[in-house]
C-alpha cells in the first residue's frame, strides 16, 4: 500500500507528456492542413548534374545531347482562375486547354505541367509570368536531351524517358556507355554513329518525297559501306521528331528496317542463284527454256514469267528476273542443302545490329516445305526477310563470298577524348567462293543493260549491279495473295567491278504510279546513287580528275561556251546548267535528275533573246 502514491505519480507524469506530445503533434497537423495551400514547396538548390554523353555522326555532327531546360509546374492553390491559366499555357506548350485546366481543378497542390519545353516556350512563359497572366505557375531547371535534327536517324537514335534512360534506339542499347557513372559532375561516353548525316539527310529526303509519289505506306532506303559493313545511311519512312516522340503514334516511331517483315520479290533471287551455283546445281553456261512455263505437275501448280524470254543462261535468269528460270535451277539441288545455304547468307536469324527489336524473320525448316515451297522460296516467296538482312547478305557479293556484320556504331570515345572501342570490319563467315560472287555481279550488271529490269538505273561512265524486285502481299484474311498489295524494292552495288556501296530500296504498298520495282523503286536507287557518286568523290568515266599539290581530287564537267549558237548538252550533270539559270537572254527549264539526255532547240540552234531552252535529265 505504500507504493500506491508513487506510481499514481508516476502514471500521472506519462499521462501529462503523452498528452502534452500528442497537442503538439495534433497542432503541428493542423498547421500544416490549414496552410499547405499558402506557399508551394521550395526549388531545390541548384547542384551540379552528371551529364549523359552525347550521340554523333561519323564526322563528330551532334545527333543528340544534353541539355538543362525548363519543366513547367503550377501549385494549383494559387491559380485563381484555372480557366484561363489553361488557356494561355495551353497556347504556348501546344496542348490541349480543357485537359490542362483538368489537371489544374484535379491536383490539390504540386503539379507538373509539361517536362523540359523548348527555349522558345519558357521565353513565352516567363513573359507571361511577368505581365501576371500566370499566378502560381512557374518555371523549374530541369535535365533533358536534345535532338538538333529532329527527325533525322530518329530511328537510330531513339529516345530517353525520366532520368534522362533510354527507351529505344542507341538511347537504349548504348545506354551504359551514354549514362555518366556514379557522383555529381561525371559524364557520359561519347558514341559515334557510321550514318553520315549529309548521306543521311539526303537518302532520308528522296525516300519521304519517294513515298509522297506513290502514296505508299513506308518506304526504306539503306546505304551500307561494302568493305566494312557499315552503314553510311539508315532512312525509314514515316518518321517522327525524338524531341516530341510522344506527340507520335506506334506506326510513325517504329524501326521498320529491322522489325517490318516482308516478302522480298525477286531481289532474293540474287541469293537463289548463288545458292545453286555454289552447290553445283547450276552453272554460268548452263541454259534453261522458259518460254511455256514451269509446270510441277506433281504438286499440282505452275510458275509463268511477265514475258516470253526463250532459253536464257543462267545471267539471263537475274537479268530479265525469270521466274521460271529460277523455278527449274531450283530442282538442282535438295531441299536441305538450299536451306543450308539460306541461313549462311544469314536469313531467319538476327543480324546482331546495335539496335533493339530486331526480327529474325520467316525462314521454316525443309520439313515444313510443301511441294512448292523450293520453287517459291527461290523467287523470293514462302520467306519473310528485314531490310537489314538484305543489305547485309548482299555484302557476301562485294567481298569474294565473305558476309559482313552490320554497324551502326562506329566508335565509342571517353569524355576526355580518348577512344575506347572501335567497331570495324567483321566478317561472319565465308558464304561463296570468290567465283559464285564474281558470276552473280556479272549477272546483276546484265539487269541494269537496256533490254534488263533495272535498266533505269544506268548511268554514263559508272558501272552499277542490280537487281529489282516486285512481291505480292499475302493476305490471310483472303488466304492467298492480294491484287491491291505489293512491295517494290531494289538493291544495287556500285561502282559494280569493285563495290564501293551497297543499297537498298523498299517502297511497302505503293498506290500511285505503279507497282513494279523496276519502274517505282529504281529510280529511287539512282537519285540516292547520283547523289553519293557526287558526294563520295567515286570516279565515273565521263569525269575529268584534276589533281594538284595538295592532293585534292575532283570531277568536273565543262559547260559549253554560249555563243552565237545552242551547244551540244548531252551527258552534262545537273550541277553543270545550273550558270544557265542566271542568264538573262534565255529562259531555261531544267526536267528531271542526272544527266542531259534531251534538248530543244537542238545544238547548232541560233540564239535569240528571249528564247527558251528545255533541258531533259535522266
Amino acid at each position: 500500500m505504500s507504493d500506491a502514491g508513487p506510481n499514481r505519480r508516476r502514471l500521472k507524469i506519462i499521462f501529462l507528456v503523452i498528452g502534452a506530445v500528442s497537442a503538439v503533434v495534433l497542432y503541428r497537423y493542423g498547421s500544416i492542413m490549414l496552410t499547405a495551400g499558402d506557399e508551394p514547396p521550395a526549388q531545390a538548390p541548384g547542384v551540379e548534374r552528371a551529364e549523359r554523353g552525347p550521340i554523333l555522326d561519323r564526322n563528330g555532327r551532334i545527333l543528340a545531347l544534353q541539355t538543362e531546360l525548363d519543366t513547367v509546374t503550377a501549385w494549383t492553390p494559387h491559380v485563381e482562375d484555372p480557366a484561363a491559366v489553361a488557356a494561355t499555357l495551353a497556347d504556348i506548350l501546344g496542348t490541349g486547354a480543357d485537359e490542362l485546366r483538368e489537371r489544374i481543378l484535379s491536383s490539390s497542390g504540386y503539379l507538373v505541367v509539361q517536362r523540359t519545353i523548348t527555349p522558345s516556350q519558357s521565353r513565352q512563359i516567363e513573359a507571361a509570368i511577368e505581365a501576371g497572366e500566370l499566378p502560381g505557375v512557374r518555371l523549374e531547371p530541369d535535365v533533358g536531351r536534345s535532338y538538333p535534327e529532329k527527325d533525322l536517324a530518329a530511328h537510330v537514335l531513339g529516345y530517353v524517358g525520366l532520368g534522362n534512360r533510354g527507351l529505344d534506339g542507341i538511347e537504349y542499347t548504348m545506354n551504359e556507355e551514354l549514362q555518366p557513372g556514379a557522383g555529381e559532375g561525371a559524364f557520359g561516353n561519347q558514341v559515334f554513329l557510321t550514318i553520315d548525316v549529309n548521306v543521311q539527310y539526303e537518302l532520308q529526303r528522296i525516300a519521304e518525297t519517294s513515298r509522297e509519289r506513290h502514296d505508299a505506306d513506308a518506304v526504306m532506303l539503306l546505304a551500307m559501306e561494302a568493305d566494312t559493313g557499315k552503314l553510311l545511311a539508315y532512312a525509314s519512312t514515316p518518321s517522327f521528331d525524338p524531341n516530341r516522340f510522344q506527340a507520335f503514334d506506334e506506326n510513325a516511331r517504329r524501326n521498320r528496317p529491322i522489325s517490318s517483315i516482308y516478302e522480298p520479290g525477286s531481289v532474293f533471287k540474287i541469293f537463289s542463284v548463288a545458292s545453286f551455283l555454289e552447290l553445283g546445281g547450276i552453272d554460268a553456261g548452263d541454259t534453261f527454256a522458259t518460254s511455256r512455263g514451269y509446270v510441277n505437275q506433281e504438286a499440282g501448280f505452275e510458275i509463268q514469267d511477265l514475258g516470253d524470254y526463250g532459253r536464257i543462261s543462267t545471267e539471263g535468269i537475274l537479268k530479265y528476273s525469270s521466274n521460271v528460270g529460277a523455278a527449274y535451277a531450283s530442282e538442282t539441288v535438295s531441299a536441305e542443302s538450299f536451306y543450308h545455304m539460306i541461313k549462311l547468307f544469314g536469313f531467319g536469324e538476327e543480324t546482331g545490329i546495335l539496335l533493339n527489336g530486331e526480327e529474325r524473320a520467316l525462314l521454316q525448316r525443309p520439313t515444313r516445305w510443301s511441294g512448292r515451297t523450293q520453287q517459291t522460296v527461290a523467287i523470293g516467296q514462302e520467306i519473310g526477310v528485314t531490310a537489314v538482312q538484305m543489305i547485309t547478305a548482299a555484302s557476301a557479293f562485294a567481298n569474294d563470298g565473305i558476309l559482313l556484320k552490320p554497324h551502326i556504331v562506329d566508335r565509342i570515345v571517353s569524355p576526355d577524348g580518348r577512344t575506347l572501342r572501335t567497331y570495324g570490319r567483321e566478317p561472319v563467315r565465308e558464304v561463296l567462293s570468290p567465283r559464285t560472287a564474281g558470276i552473280v555481279l556479272d549477272a546483276m550488271r546484265a539487269a541494269t543493260a537496256p533490254d534488263g529490269t533495272a535498266r533505269r538505273i544506268r548511268m554514263d561512265g559508272l558501272n552499277i549491279a542490280a537487281k529489282t524486285g516486285t512481291a505480292e502481299v499475302f493476305d490471310p484474311e483472303l488466304g492467298t495473295y492480294s491484287e491491291e498489295e505489293f512491295v517494290a524494292s531494289t538493291l544495287a552495288m556500285f561502282p559494280a567491278e569493285s563495290p564501293q556501296v551497297i543499297l537498298y530500296v523498299v517502297i511497302d504498298h505503293p498506290r500511285e504510279g505503279g507497282f513494279y520495282g523496276g519502274r517505282i523503286a529504281v529510280p529511287v536507287a539512282r537519285d540516292a546513287i547520283e547523289y553519293m557518286v557526287d558526294y563520295l568523290g567515286i570516279p565515273t568515266g565521263i569525269d575529268e580528275v584534276v589533281e594538284h599539290s595538295g592532293r585534292v581530287r575532283v570531277s568536273r564537267s565543262e559547260l559549253p561556251t554560249f555563243e552565237d549558237r545552242i551547244p551540244d548538252l548531252t551527258g552534262l550533270p545537273k550541277r553543270s546548267l545550273l550558270p544557265l539559270l542566271a542568264r538573262e537572254e534565255l529562259s531555261v527549264s531544267i526536267e528531271g535528275s542526272g544527266w542531259v539526255v534531251r534538248q530543244q532547240p537542238p545544238p547548232g540552234t541560233p540564239i535569240e533573246p528571249g528564247m527558251t531552252l528545255r533541258v531533259e535529265l535522266e
